[in-house]
């Protein structure tokens, strides 16, 4: 029974050719429109799930008017993670800031001590003054070797050929953590309108 409907079905299509290319398309489209939306909610639905505290984790956006546009958008000024701690610090218990998505080289830096100060005017050339009888030291950085000259490749030699980094290398965690110490006084220092001594931000360093 089951092939005499099968045979009917195919006779009606090879018969009625354009009358069943329009029923069979439409009911394609259909179905590929019913996967595509039925994948996008379970997408929504099941977003940053895998997280413990998912359903306290918020993305902040800006709402700006251009010219009488408004425009909406997820880059925020540095400054606002501060507001966010302030206003609503009862409510997260961590801001987390990242920087734009795309390669960029910001490597200009002035760091300035009681003896002497730290001049970076690009990413490899470096002005150093320890004290002014000496007098300023030019320095330039050496370049990484290859293979180790980008964080992808420096991973893959770390994960799959047992690559060990030297002590306070520019991508260990305790360089990084020195530097957002420094970035953290920085930031105290210019709220403050003080001088922010190390001992007294980091006491058990």
């Amino acid at each position: 029974m089951i092939r005499n409907y099968i045979k009917i079905a195919w006779r009606n299509i090879i018969h009625n050719k354009s009358s069943s290319a329009i029923n069979i398309g439409g009911l394609a489209v259909g179905m590929t429109v019913v996967i595509l939306i039925s994948l996008w909610i379970y997408n929504e639905l099941s977003f940053n799930k895998y997280h413990e505290n998912y359903d306290r984790i918020a993305q902040v956006w800006q709402h700006n008017n251009y010219n009488g546009n408004i425009g909406s958008q997820i880059s925020n000024p540095a400054a606002m993670a501060g507001a966010i701690r302030d206003e609503y610090g009862s409510d997260f218990k961590y801001v987390i800031q990242a920087s734009w998505n795309w390669p960029h080289n910001i490597k200009d830096m002035e760091v300035y001590g009681t003896t002497g100060y730290v001049f970076c005017e690009n990413g490899t050339q470096m002005k150093l003054m320890e004290n002014e009888k000496e007098g300023a030291k030019n320095i330039e950085a050496k370049s990484l070797p290859s293979g180790l000259d980008d964080p992808f490749s420096l991973l893959k030699k770390i994960l799959h050929e047992n690559h060990r980094l030297a002590d306070f290398d520019v991508t260990t965690l305790d360089n990084n953590k020195i530097v957002v110490q420094i970035l953290e006084a920085a930031r105290q220092s210019a709220e403050q309108h003080k001088t922010i001594y190390w001992k007294d931000l980091f006491p058990t360093e």
